[in-house]
Formats: structure tokens, C-alpha cells, sequence
């Protein structure tokens, strides 16, 4: 089995077998990188004679496209892994409306890619598609990072240069796509360590999230690891009760302990934590309810987003109306909590937040649905 070429100690292996001088091992993670190149063929800073040896032992990235499917703010991308198992990853496309452009026609602004850590989801919140399939397997560091390189080419190939003469890229990376990240715990982490890097994506702590349901042993690694990233937590609930009614993985880690971990987090990173909160119709967006979630973030470095449900073909569940949504924020606004309303993007495509599998999920139901007739 081929090596992925961007594994340092396989690309140190073959320039010593092949006494490749390091500028050009250099060169090599330079268009993977910076020129966004997952192509042997497009890496035209190598000789050919070092592409076609390249080509003999690596294959550029882990995965396989699938398929892609597109509106105007996102792209879906189903990868295949080696071993038969389809994954999805959305790259966001945050636009702004610019005066001076022909027509009006928004710009990019920045670029968010939603990845995946898991094949599918062991923690089946109730509202998300994802874990209803179940669970497969962790994700590779290779398979985590092959998803941001080919996102890179495939921006890259889609809208090309800036204003600036830079090529437009991922800007954000949020852990928020299938799987619980904190439950792949050293896969996440060495992919991260990639992002970070001034040689490879360089990007910055602030704009990595790691989204988790609130695995606390996962939380405390991370203060010990001196990961200092975002930090989105799941809520979704502001007490026990509710919570491990709509999230299982509540059973387990309990309201006040996963809280105590946030405090520790925070006084360790000194990071405002982002409260993930599911507004489903007549559960979780009662005006009480508010009032509680206030009383639980009381003192706390704290920025809530409010998400509205997104239609899963699993379970008939309640979309809050917008009224409802903004009475809510209304109420976490007035006691001194940050709260936005975040945007369904790609709702059209099925890869809003809580939708990726969307598409097996339904056809399962149908068959289902075909087999009691």
C-alpha cells in the first residue's frame, strides 16, 4: 500500500533511499501546502523524472471522491476511505456584499471547512442524523488532514487568486462535521499540529474549533496538551434532565461535572468557550428554558449560538419558528450573554448542522418503509 505524501517520516525515508537533497523534500510539501496541489502532475516546481518516482510510492491524499453536490454557500463532499466507508465534509463560503464589484456580485469573504473525525457517530443525539447509522471507526490523521488539502485544490480550482495575488483557502477548520472529535482524541491532535504548522497550513489557533457533546475526559487532555483552541461545546440543554433526554452521552458525563471541566479549560487557556443550543420546537426553545441556561452561564466566559433544528428523516422533530428563536435571544441578551443565531448554510444541499448522512439515512427509512408494506 502507497504511502500519502505528505507523511514526514515516509517522505524522509525515500530522500535518504534515494539521496534526495532536502530543498527539494522541501519543495515537495511546498506544492502540497502552499500551491494547493494534490496532482503530481500540477507540481511543476518538481522535475518530472521526481514526479513520476513520487508517483511509484504515494498517492497524494487518502481519499476518494465520491461524489460533490453544491449550492451557493457550500459544497458537500463525500470522501471513500480505503476500506469501502463514506465520510462527508462541507467547505462554507462566507460572502460579502462589495459596492465597487460589477453587479453587486459578493465576494468571498473567508472560507470554513466542517470536517469529519469518525466514520459515522457513537454519541446518537437525538436531533442528528449522523449517529443514527452508527458507528464505524476512528479517522486516520492522514484521512483528517486529506480532507483539508483536497478542499484547498478544490477552492483553488474554483475561484483562484485574491485581490492580493494569494490563493484563496480554508480560513477556519471546525471539527463539526461526523463523529465526536475528544473520542478520537490523538488523531485530532496530530492532525491539528499539521494546521498549525508556519510550513504547512499555517493556520491559526483562533480559527480551529473543536466542537464536542462534552467528553470530559477529552476536555482535560487538551489543558494537560495545552491545546488552546476553540472550544464549541454541544449543550443543547440547560439542565440534566433535558439534556440526557435529547444527548445519551449526558448519562455518562453529567451537567455539573462537564461544567467544573469547562471552568478548568478557561482558567487554563483563558478562552471564551462557545455553547452550542438546538432550538426544536416546543424542547429546547421554551422562554424557562432560557432563563435556566442563563443561570447556568452566570459568570462564565461564555458565547452562545443558537441553532435552529435542521429536518432529520430519523425522528419527527419541531423547527423553532424565528420569533421564538430571537424571544430567546432576547432573554440570554438581556441578563449579559453574547448570542448569535447562526445561519443554516446548505440547508438546500442537506449538509446544515445535524444533516450529513441525510441522504443514507432516508433512503434506510424508505426501505424500511418498502419492506412493511
Amino acid at each position: 500500500m502507497k504511502s500519502v505524501l505528505f507523511d514526514d517520516q515516509a517522505i524522509a525515508n525515500y530522500a535518504k533511499e534515494k539521496k534526495v537533497q532536502p530543498f527539494k523534500v522541501k519543495q515537495i510539501f511546498y506544492e502540497m501546502y502552499k500551491n494547493q496541489n494534490i496532482d503530481f502532475d500540477d507540481m511543476t516546481t518538481i522535475s518530472k523524472e521526481m514526479r513520476a518516482e513520487l508517483a511509484e510510492s504515494f498517492v497524494p491524499i487518502s481519499l476518494e471522491v465520491d461524489k460533490i453536490k453544491e449550492d451557493k454557500q457550500t459544497t458537500k463532499i463525500w470522501f471513500k476511505t480505503h476500506d469501502g466507508h463514506l465520510i462527508e465534509t462541507v467547505i462554507i463560503y462566507h460572502r460579502q456584499p462589495t459596492k465597487h464589484v460589477k453587479n453587486n456580485t459578493p465576494k468571498i469573504n473567508r472560507i470554513t471547512l466542517c470536517i469529519s473525525s469518525q466514520v459515522g457517530c457513537p454519541v446518537n443525539c437525538l436531533f442528528c442524523v449522523t449517529g443514527k447509522l452508527g458507528f464505524s471507526r476512528n479517522l486516520t490523521r492522514d484521512e483528517i488532514i486529506s480532507q483539508v488539502l483536497y478542499a484547498n485544490n478544490y477552492i483553488k480550482k474554483k475561484f483562484g487568486k485574491k485581490d492580493d495575488n494569494t490563493l484563496h483557502a480554508v480560513r477556519n477548520v471546525v471539527f463539526m462535521g461526523m463523529g465526536e472529535p475528544l473520542l478520537n482524541y490523538d488523531n485530532m491532535r496530530h492532525a491539528i499540529q499539521v494546521m498549525l504548522q508556519q510550513d504547512r497550513f499555517s493556520l491559526s489557533k483562533r480559527h480551529i474549533t473543536i466542537s464536542t457533546a462534552g467528553i470530559i475526559p477529552g476536555i482535560k487532555k487538551m489543558v494537560t496538551d495545552m491545546i488552546d483552541v476553540k472550544l464549541a461545546i454541544s449543550l443543547h440543554a440547560p439542565n440534566q434532565d433535558l439534556r440526557e433526554k435529547i444527548m445519551p452521552i449526558a448519562r455518562t458525563y453529567k451537567l455539573n461535572d462537564l461544567m467544573r471541566s469547562i471552568d478548568e479549560y478557561v482558567k487554563a487557556t483563558k478562552n471564551r468557550i462557545f455553547y452550542e443550543y438546538i432550538m426544536i420546537k416546543d424542547v429546547t426553545d421554551k422562554p424557562e428554558l432560557a432563563k435556566q441556561l442563563c443561570q447556568l452561564l452566570r459568570g462564565r466566559l461564555a458565547h452562545v449560538n443558537l441553532i435552529p433544528y435542521n429536518t432529520n428523516p430519523a425522528i419527527k422533530l419541531g423547527e423553532s419558528d424565528m420569533e421564538t428563536i430571537r424571544e430567546f435571544q432576547r432573554i440570554l441578551e438581556k441578563f449579559g450573554i453574547t448570542t448569535t443565531v447562526r445561519d443554516s448554510m446548505g440547508r438546500s444541499v442537506k449538509s446544515a448542522c445535524g444533516q450529513l448522512w441525510f441522504e443514507k439515512v432516508k433512503w434506510k427509512n424508505e426501505e424500511n418503509e418498502d419492506e412493511d408494506d
